[in-house]
């Protein structure tokens, strides 16, 4: 082939993404590449091509060059797929250059599109993509993601199985424990998925005991969390704190906690804890900003709201505090705000990220 296409492998591996799209472009219109005989080069192709417009948040074309391979793929005789190490499920997505002369992997191309969608916030799309997928050839990013668009489409029952399976793979999937908690299972439900050697990597016994202590005592604060437990939550938070100390994540849920029962003070000496810790924290901003207005102070307020505007404004919790930031002044503008962050949000914080691939 006049490309070769593991250099665009190699271009997207390096992050050279709009070069791996220059690139893919002559790949893609070679002349090797669109023979009759060879529809599985024309496949391969496509998904890299797919795989340098993901990479630069291009989801439209992406999703158009993915649905292409597919369809060469279906030209390819059967007889010609040979069993292939990226075409068998494994707890981690390929990299682009896991497509070879047996063809593509289906699966994971149906994975790419689905998370296209979800980025589009084309949810109904991305659950037909991924239940399109056999749950025998699904790892583990694709149970998580099909778990949270199950959720998100008030799939509860689906929803737990398959968080179930994702703990089953892995018992350190934490957003998996607390969807789980949030959906109604019991500490002793979620405990039980665990493996009874949590440990793996040969270290002493008393290490292992230890870590799994920590873990089962975080299932038990989100398990608080969900049934309003909240000073059992709060308790077991200042436990794992102890042991972890200046965890940005517990001092976050911590603070939530401590917002939702009236100690406002305390939270927002957690929420100004953790952006000491990672001045760059942008998950619960909002509500930091909502206890800063109910405290009237508007010169920390500004301040966030300029911080969060220079991190990533396009996420919704920068919507929340312009609105909040706004209200005072303009309500109408403060409204507008409001609205942006109503069509960036699901079904709660813990639905807004959906899983990222990893093609490394």
């Amino acid at each position: 082939m006049e490309v070769p296409k593991d250099q665009i492998a190699t271009l997207l591996d390096y992050g050279l993404h709009n070069s791996a799209q220059l690139l893919g472009c002559f790949l893609v219109s070679s002349p090797a590449a669109n023979t009759e005989s060879a529809p599985h080069l024309k496949a391969e192709s496509l998904v890299l091509l797919g795989d340098s417009f993901f990479r630069e948040r291009e989801y439209r074309r992406a999703i158009h060059n993915y649905k292409q391979a597919l369809q060469y793929y279906k030209m390819v005789p059967k007889q010609n797929m040979q069993p292939s190490r990226s075409s068998m499920p494994s707890n981690r997505s390929p990299s682009p250059n896991s497509c070879n002369a047996s063809g593509i992997n289906e699966n994971e191309v149906k994975f790419k599109i689905a998370s296209c969608h979800c980025f589009l916030n084309e949810n109904k799309a991305a659950l037909v993509e991924m239940e399109g997928i056999p749950s025998k050839a699904r790892n583990l990013p694709m149970n998580l993601l099909l778990g949270k668009l199950y959720r998100i489409s008030r799939h509860s029952r689906a929803a737990v199985a398959i968080y179930k399976e994702c703990l089953r793979h892995c018992p350190y999937i934490l957003e998996a424990i607390t969807a789980l908690s949030e959906l109604g299972s019991s500490v002793k439900d979620i405990i039980s998925l665990f493996p009874q050697n949590l440990n793996r990597s040969g270290r002493a016994p008393f290490d292992h005991i230890d870590s799994s202590r920590w873990l089962q005592r975080y299932v038990e604060a989100q398990c608080c969390m969900a049934s309003n437990d909240y000073k059992g939550g709060l308790e077991i938070f200042a436990d794992l704190l102890q042991r972890f100390p200046n965890n940005t994540h517990l001092l976050l849920e911590t603070a939530k906690v401590e917002a939702i029962i009236g100690k406002n003070e305390e939270a927002i000496m957690n929420f100004e804890k953790a952006r000491s810790v990672d001045p760059y924290i942008v998950t619960y901003m909002d509500e930091y900003a909502m206890l800063l207005k109910l405290r009237s102070d508007y010169s920390k307020l500004n301040k966030l709201v300029h911080d969060l505007l220079n991190i990533d404004p396009a996420r919704p919790e920068v919507f929340v505090a312009l609105s909040v930031l706004w209200e005072r002044k303009d309500e109408k503008k403060a409204l507008s705000y409001a609205e942006q962050v109503s069509s960036s949000f699901q079904v709660g914080r813990t639905e807004f990220i959906y899983y990222n691939i990893d093609y490394n």
